[in-house]
């Protein structure tokens, strides 16, 4: 088991130049777990001690808005690294990451990856690295997510076609970021149904008024002495062609 742990640390852009005897000491110190679909592997706010390499399966990074709903802000799958941010800073967990299914994680405590990173200066660089990468992400989520509220403002919200569930299929920063902002479109998809039926009411509510306007011009028009001496003068008219 723990030649099979070093094999898949070797694999991480994080440890993949360390010697075998490092590797082999990170192995003793990594422990496994298994998470199901739906489990969480850590949650935010929470200390954190140790930071998670996804070996099997994927998981997503989660928080949660003022109303409690679910936003997901990244999805991570086998070779990648999560929770080292508050093993630098000593702050809690920033997000929550749950699975997304059957997955299997290894789990390198504090005091492990401190040993690494002063024995090993490169790893340090490894991590500026993954976290140059993370930040190019976030800047083209922000630029999407500003994008399509523009769209909105404006009432242009064909490009909710083109989104779709979270899946595995994002080759890039573009096509994470739109799968990835499935909440806003949640959002923005309610927004669109409610414009819809206030559309439908008003329609409604006008012709209701149209036709009550109507009913109330025709009314006063019958109602007067000129409409009822005309409609007198068609009756003596009728009955007049009628004796003829």
């Amino acid at each position: 088991m723990n030649q099979e742990i070093q094999n898949h640390l070797k694999k991480t852009s994080l440890f993949k130049g360390l010697s075998d005897d490092m590797l082999n000491a990170l192995a003793q110190s990594t422990t496994t777990r298994k998470l199901a679909a739906g489990e969480t592997l850590m949650k935010k706010g929470e200390e954190a001690d140790s930071l998670f390499i996804i070996n099997e399966g994927w998981v997503k990074i989660v928080t949660v808005d003022k109303k409690g709903d679910e936003l997901i802000i990244n999805k991570c799958g086998p070779g990648e690294i999560i929770g080292e941010m508050a093993l630098l800073d000593s702050g809690p967990r920033s997000a929550s990451v749950i699975a997304l299914e059957n997955s299997e994680a290894l789990e390198l405590k504090r005091d492990a990856f401190q040993a690494v990173i002063d024995s090993h200066p490169e790893v340090s660089l490894s991590i500026i690295r993954s976290y140059s990468n993370r930040l190019r992400f976030s800047t083209t989520y922000i630029e999407r997510a500003i994008d399509w509220s523009q769209k909105i403002a404006e009432g242009d919200y064909s490009f909710i076609e083109n989104t779709g569930p979270v899946s595995r299929n994002m080759e890039t920063d573009d096509d994470k970021a739109t799968q990835l902002l499935s909440a806003f479109f949640t959002m923005v998809r309610k927004v669109k149904e409610r414009e819809d039926v206030l559309k439908q009411q008003l329609e409604q509510l006008t012709f209701e008024i149209d036709q009550a306007r109507r009913k109330q011009e025709f009314e006063e028009i019958t109602s007067t002495e000129f409409y009822a001496k005309l409609k007198e003068q068609a009756k003596t008219l009728r009955q007049q062609r009628a004796q003829e």
